[in-house]
């Protein structure tokens, strides 16, 4: 027989003295003594308890591999399973394949509950990424709001797809993950960013296409820095001092010791990078701030880059103040884990305003000029969201906003017009209902045989009767929609702080159908970018140890990750990847043994430069 709590073969001879020896030997402390009164020991096995016990390390142990990203190999590591015997001996470790299958098993519950979620959900909106790299990939994520009022977010797939393909490629992939997730009906919206690919995949799909307003601000800065003639040779040169001070480390200590000098914060110089604005405004802004310090660093340098001037200087601190209104939305679009779609059309009119006012203020020629090519591009750009019927519902139905979050009040009351007509279709299927007939009595037999066949009589004014009851219910479920709306708008705006789901959890039964609306339309995200970091798990669940993950596996894996991180975060897990990745996959050479600080290691190289000190080795060792 079995043992119950390891997979070691117990022989039975008819009584259980194997067993006992098994139990004193390995399973120490888990057999409990119970004293009768004869005074004897009873043995008594609490088999319910060991089982749940096991039961919650298992889960335990699936949670350690799918959340820290291990191979399941991990139960055959000789360290691995010291560690585990030291902090419980009774624990057994199941097998790789047993490993496995509970994980496989794991994913299995998380997809059955969010699908269960997903048939109650009454509208969902997707955001779509693609990823083209060495291994293109899409993402698929679908948001919706929950029975209480909560806004969830499911990962549908993240797909390996081949390098050329096009729209029609992408559109059968999302509609397969529709199909498998029961969503057919339900998608309110599409939010990506502008790329032809993925208008084009929304067309097919013949659904609303959001534009990612995180995305679009990026490219309404980019354009408006590049477009401002005396921004480029500030930058330019502002980059050669921040590349002198980041590639020698002579310089970069002495960088430190002036700021510990001078009482300076002791900070590094940022380096701009031209697919990220913000960037060029942290570059800007930690020269400016170490102006003393790197000053007095380059003159002690003997360096032949000079430092930005005076008027460089001011140039500088002018268009960053042009520039703060964007990077302060930049990060509070980052800092949160889910931007609703409703603050698009407010974010774009304080942003105009912002800039305006501070344009108007500059007495520098420079900053005037970029704020006029930051309005300009706003315009451009955004000249059509309040015309969104998506957006600009989702903006009204946000008690936060409302009709003040317009810049155009004319084409918020369409706004509320369209609101009104969509409220007053929920309200008219309710008036249709007919009204239950009274139990007509059954006739006896004998009234059979004396009642005579009466055929029905003619009514001449049905049809102008019918006519006018559809008036009549179209009337009065306008009146009705009209109020409801109207009572809505009366009510003073919530704070910005708060959170406009709850609302509407406790308003639910004062603005029924618009309760209903606004569950289909707060769930539409504004933005795509705290979505990417799919991409970079993607690459650690690819690692050394688990280079063989079938796309199936791959998939068990990314369904049951945590929920997105803060860009902080995701930043720092991003650059070690990179880092990582790339080391796996450099072609090095190995040099000689050295000891280097107290450290003792093998100097290898890459192609690219990159120093490592690889293992310990013997001192003398060469």
């Amino acid at each position: 027989m079995q043992c119950l709590l390891c997979p070691q073969q117990l022989s039975y001879n008819n009584n259980t003295s194997s067993m006992m020896r098994h139990f004193k030997a390995k399973h120490d402390g888990i057999l409990e003594t119970d004293y009768g009164e004869s005074g004897h020991t009873e043995p008594m096995f609490c088999c319910c308890v060991l089982a749940d016990k096991k039961h919650d390390l298992d889960q335990a142990l699936v949670n350690l591999v799918v959340k820290d990203s291990q191979p399941c190999s991990i139960v055959e590591d000789r360290g691995f399973r010291d560690f585990v015997k030291k902090l419980d001996p009774s624990y057994a470790l199941p097998s790789k394949q047993a490993l496995k299958k509970m994980v496989d098993d794991r994913y299995q519950e998380e997809k059955a509950d969010a699908q269960a979620q997903l048939r109650e959900a009454e509208a969902v909106s997707l955001t779509v990424d693609l990823w083209t790299s060495a291994d293109t990939r899409l993402a698929v994520a679908c948001h919706y709001v929950l029975e209480n009022s909560k806004l969830a977010t499911v990962l549908l797939g993240v797909l390996p797809f081949p390098q050329n393909h096009g729209p029609a490629d992408v559109a059968d992939a999302q509609r397969t993950l529709m199909a498998e997730w029961g969503l057919e009906g339900k998608v309110k919206c599409l939010v990506s960013d502008t790329t032809p690919t993925m208008v084009a995949v929304a067309d097919d799909l013949a659904v609303p296409h959001v534009e990612c307003i995180a995305h679009a601000l990026n490219s309404v800065v980019r354009r408006a820095l590049d477009k401002t003639a005396g921004l480029k040779g500030l930058r330019r040169r502002a980059g050669e001092v921040v590349a002198l001070f980041r590639s020698s480390a002579a310089a970069k200590e002495k960088l430190r010791s002036k700021q510990q000098k001078l009482a300076l914060p002791v900070t590094k110089l940022v380096r701009e990078e031209s697919s990220r604005w913000t960037s060029t405004f942290l570059m800007l802004q930690s020269l400016l701030d170490a102006r003393r310090a790197v000053g007095s660093a380059l003159t002690a340098l003997g360096a032949k880059v000079e430092l930005l001037s005076c008027d460089e200087n001011e140039t500088s601190a002018a268009c960053l103040q042009v520039l703060k209104p964007f990077y302060t939305a930049t990060v509070e679009m980052s800092e949160q884990k889910r931007v609703l779609g409703s603050m698009g059309i407010p974010l774009v009119k304080m942003l105009l305003l912002a800039t305006e006012e501070v344009a108007e203020e500059s007495d520098n020629v420079t900053a005037e000029l970029l704020g006029q090519n930051l309005s300009a591009g706003l315009r451009r750009e955004f000249d059509g969201l309040e015309e969104n019927p998506v957006l600009s519902l989702a903006t009204l139905l946000d008690p936060r906003f409302k009709t003040i979050g317009f810049r155009c009040q004319e084409k918020a009351q369409q706004a509320v017009q369209t609101l009104t007509a969509e409220c007053a279709a929920l309200v008219r299927p309710a008036a249709d209902r007919p009204a239950e007939r009274p139990a007509q009595q059954t006739s006896t037999g004998e009234d059979r045989k004396v009642s005579t066949f009466c055929p029905p009589a003619f009514n001449l004014w049905k049809s102008l009767d019918d006519q006018a009851s559809m008036v009549r219910t179209h009337s009065n479920a306008t009146a009705d929609a009209t109020l409801e709306v109207q009572r809505y708008m009366a009510d003073p705006p919530l704070e910005r702080s708060q959170d406009p789901l709850v609302y509407w959890k406790e308003h639910k039964n004062i603005y029924p159908h618009l309760f209903s609306l606004a569950k289909k339309h707060l769930c539409i995200p504004a933005s795509s970018v705290p979505f990417e970091h799919v991409f970079s798990k993607a690459g650690e669940v690819f690692s050394r140890k688990r280079n063989r993950l079938s796309p199936k596996a791959h998939e068990v894996h990314r369904h049951q990750e945590d929920p997105p991180l803060h860009q902080d975060e995701g930043e720092r897990q991003r650059q070690f990847l990179l880092t990582h990745r790339f080391l796996l996959r450099a072609p090095w050479r190995s040099g000689r043994g050295l000891c280097y600080g107290g450290f003792s290691g093998v100097l290898m190289f890459s192609q690219c430069g990159l120093v490592v000190f690889c293992g310990p080795v013997y001192q003398n060792h060469r």
